[in-house]
């Protein structure tokens, strides 16, 4: 069920974002409430040898985008997001290939989201997403996104 919706979000990043090619992000897993996009070291390496600082927060910030389009696409239809408010704590370099991961908020914390988005066609959610490395945390992002139904 999901597998479909992530093909066809990683082809909407590669032909309407180009970005995301040069970087090499790619959605790996989705299962409705957990979002996983990949990164490869090689293509987002710094003059240091380790992950760019702004690689690492386009992969943030691109996760975040990609959960909320795929939550809200499911349940609404089309849908525009557009982040407006983003924090980031590199805790770590980055010195092999990476992975975002984000989830969304629990059902009682999103009942006003999908409130205010079924009522007036538009809404806002703060997301937290990790980066990590294998099994460790690396960077951890917060991002505040706008939602839309056109």
């Amino acid at each position: 069920m999901y597998q479909q919706a992530i093909r066809e979000l990683n082809e909407r990043f590669r032909s309407q974002i180009p970005l995301t090619v040069h970087l090499g992000l790619e959605i790996s897993a989705w299962n409705g409430s957990v979002l996983r996009m990949d990164a490869p070291l090689e293509a987002n390496l710094n003059d240091k040898g380790t992950g760019f600082a702004g690689s690492i927060a386009s992969l943030a910030t691109f996760a975040g985008w990609a959960l909320i389009t795929l939550a809200v696409e499911e349940r609404c239809g089309a849908v525009e997001v557009a982040v407006y408010r983003s924090n980031i704590s590199y805790r770590r370099p980055v010195d092999g290939d990476f992975y975002a991961l984000c989830q969304l908020p629990k059902e009682a914390e999103l009942a006003d989201f999908w409130q205010t988005l079924e009522q007036t066609g538009k809404s806002r959610l703060e997301l937290t997403v990790t980066v990590l490395q294998g099994d460790e945390e690396r960077v951890r992002f917060q991002g505040a996104y706008a939602v839309r139904i056109p």
